[in-house]
């Protein structure tokens, strides 16, 4: 059976269609704006590109289990539609199937693969995600910025929402995947994914645990309503554009277990203020702090600014000019002679104390040693040291 379109016209009180039909391009030119439900048969396989776009009064779609594929823009502003369950069936979506559904609250994916664009606009609600489902693509997720909860069904065999975490989480390597900004991350969790939490504007504070040692790629981007958090001592590399563009982080602590701060991490975090680099760096890709414009303080921990290995752009269009870089006691020169830490004006070097002479009393013997920021070391460092000695008294110690 074929249909022209309008065939329908003029009926007001038609509001529930059942389609068996294949051959039914654009629903709204054959049964008109006033429909508020349909049942798609068996007998369709696949709904075309803005087959239901513009329908605002369609509150409830039920896919059959025969189709295969769902075109680009299928529901675009259907602005009453609330819920929908893709079935198993589907192999492939267009981009963008649900952009302006405002109302749209609820969505179940049982189909093998989530993939970029798929997502779009379902920004204020909940998302299933069936046993069904063997793939969750890279952007899969762009663009929701206001998840509440993300669920996985029981019996899915490659992700999870373990501990109710409302998060998405790859089982086999317990990278997180997808989260929004109710999510509690498991202290099972190793690995932040690669935008999991990009343009999560209303994502205000997150606890990382001490299980996770990588932070993924655009992980926390574009996440606005952040204003702070603390990276745990477990994490060695922080990838590229992790932080970038949080324009409302104004402090964050790196801690001395990084060795790789990845090409733009922290780009044009606009609200950060001061960042300390600790002497475990030795990598910090291009534009890692670039457009950084309100910090007014960077804390370099090494002696040795060499071995950093500072791409020459990472403090690029930053206020070298009033910002200040403090560095160890007797480093000053090396700062100023190396690149790109000779673009700043204002070096200055730690003060050391007062402390001309250090009396050790013979009945008592060195214990243990730390630098100033309290780490351990194995013996003492050029520059100021605290020792801590037998009787278990600290003392301050220089050594030149």
């Amino acid at each position: 059976i074929s249909f022209g379109g309008n065939v329908f016209d003029y009926c007001y009180h038609l509001t529930s269609v059942t389609v068996n039909s294949n051959s039914i391009g654009n629903f709204k030119k054959v049964f008109g704006a006033q429909v508020r439900e349909f049942i798609l048969g068996d007998a369709i396989k696949s709904i075309v590109d803005e087959a239901f776009c513009g329908f605002q009064e369609l509150t409830s779609v039920t896919i059959g289990n025969s189709v295969t594929s769902i075109g680009a823009f299928a529901f675009s502003d259907c602005t009453s539609l609330t819920s929908i369950t893709i079935p198993e069936s589907v192999t492939s979506i267009g981009q963008f199937p649900f952009s302006g559904c405002t109302s749209l609250t609820s969505v179940t994916f049982n189909c093998k693969n989530i993939n970029f664009g798929m997502m779009d606009v379902i920004n204020s609600g909940r998302v299933i995600i069936g046993h069904s489902v063997t793939n969750i693509g890279k952007y899969a997720f762009l663009g929701c910025t206001g998840f509440k909860s993300l669920e996985v069904e029981v019996g899915n065999a490659f992700y999870d929402s373990r501990d109710n975490c409302n998060a998405i989480i790859e089982t086999a390597s317990n990278t997180l995947v997808a989260g929004c900004k109710n999510t509690i991350i498991p202290s099972s969790v190793t690995n932040i994914g690669n935008y999991a939490f990009y343009d999560c504007s209303g994502l205000t504070s997150i606890t990382i645990p001490n299980s996770v040692t990588s932070i993924g790629e655009g992980a926390f981007s574009s996440c606005s309503g952040l204003t702070s958090i603390t990276i745990p001592n477990s994490v060695t590399s922080i990838r590229e554009g992790a932080f970038s563009s949080c324009s409302g982080l104004m402090s964050i602590t790196i801690p001395n277990s990084v060795t790789s701060i990845g090409e733009s991490a922290f780009y044009s975090c606009k609200g950060l203020t001061s960042i300390t680099i600790p002497n475990s760096v030795s990598s910090i890709g291009d534009y890692a702090f670039s457009y950084c414009s309100s910090l007014t303080s960077v804390n370099a921990c090494r002696l040795n600014p060499t071995k950093y290995n500072c791409s020459e752009s990472a403090f690029s269009n930053c206020p070298t000019g009033t910002c200040i870089l403090n560095v160890p006691y007797g480093s000053k020169e090396a700062y100023s002679s190396t690149s790109p830490w000779y673009n700043f004006d204002n070096i200055v070097e730690e003060t050391p104390t007062n402390i001309n002479k250090v009396d050790i009393d013979n009945a008592v013997s060195p214990k243990k040693v730390y630098d100033i920021q309290g780490r351990t070391l194995a013996e003492p460092q050029r520059g100021l040291n605290i020792i801590r000695y037998s009787d278990g008294i600290s003392k301050k110690v220089l050594v030149k």
